[in-house]
């Protein structure tokens, strides 16, 4: 059985990719594969960590798996997808320092151990730091932005850090990431791939009806039904080509209005980030899903 861990991060798909693999159950279903309900999956979850520590041994993850979907369906799913921003820490751990995610690896790995004998994949959202923080901070209980980022190392906090300690700690693991800001193009592709199916499925053009004007979308929409995609490739040119007429400037265009966080800070941190995001592409243990 494939166990499909959607790992986050914070502030990048809101729980889209469940709620939009949920509309699709039935269809899933007959594929083999079952979305894990957010309302059981946590707290079962959390449970089986804090209890953590016996022997693992192929069959002892029934009993989680059982709980989190409120019984073990008959037959027995070939995919179970899990999805929960927090799974590589809470708000409140995100940051820490120069590091992002310090605990990334130990959760990796406790994650992973939870379920022996099942075919662990991870799946990992990156997000420019420069919207990353302030999203966090909007996020977050704290009330005082300079307060929030001090004693952090801003031009340090990179996302090659938390990749190479899930690495390091589970090799064994399959880890897909992306840029959130792809996620325009690449939604579709990103559905497929945390599902693991080909198919076509409901709520593909999510993604770019929260970015289009509502006229633009409506033309896309007529466009498709029209003159249907061969394939996915074929799909992102035609939605970048209306992206560019249509897209709604309001809807992407992020106003940062936090002390400190000047046009030179941002573009600072987003050079950086486009760096960082070179080296990870690099790795050859890391699939990068890129439009």
């Amino acid at each position: 059985m494939d166990i499909a861990i959607h790992l986050g991060a914070h502030c990048t798909d809101e729980d889209l990719i469940a709620k939009t693999l949920g509309r699709n159950a039935a269809a899933l279903a007959k594929a083999g594969v079952v979305v894990a309900p957010s309302g059981r999956m946590r707290p079962a979850i959390r449970k089986a960590l804090q209890a953590r520590g016996g022997s693992l041994v192929p069959g002892a993850a029934d009993g989680l798996i059982g709980e989190m979907l409120g019984g073990m369906p008959d037959p027995a799913p070939n995919r179970i997808v899990l999805s929960y921003e927090g799974f590589l820490g809470v708000y409140a751990k995100v940051l820490g320092g120069d590091a992002l995610y310090g605990d990334a690896g130990t959760r990796a790995e406790g994650l992973r151990d939870l379920f022996p004998g099942q075919d662990v994949r991870f799946y990992l959202a990156m997000r420019n730091p420069a919207t990353f923080i302030p999203a966090l901070f909007r996020a977050s209980s704290v009330e005082d932005f300079e307060s929030f980022i001090a004693g952090q190392d801003l031009a340090a906090l990179c996302w090659s850090e938390p990749i190479e300690a899930i690495r390091a700690a589970c090799p064994d693991v399959p880890l897909t990431v992306w840029c959130n800001e792809d996620l325009p193009l690449i939604w579709p592709d990103l559905l497929r791939a945390v599902a693991g199916v080909s198919g076509e499925l409901k709520g593909e053009d999510a993604i770019l009806r929260q970015i289009m004007t509502p006229a633009g979308f409506a033309r896309l929409e007529v466009y498709l039904r029209d003159n249907p995609t061969r394939d996915l490739a074929t799909r992102r040119k035609v939605a970048t080509a209306f992206l560019r007429k249509y897209v709604d400037e309001t809807k992407i265009d992020e106003e940062i209005a936090l002390p400190g966080w000047s046009e030179e800070m941002i573009a600072g941190l987003t050079a950086l980030y486009e760096q960082d995001l070179d080296r990870i592409r690099g790795r050859a243990d890391v699939t990068f899903l890129q439009p």
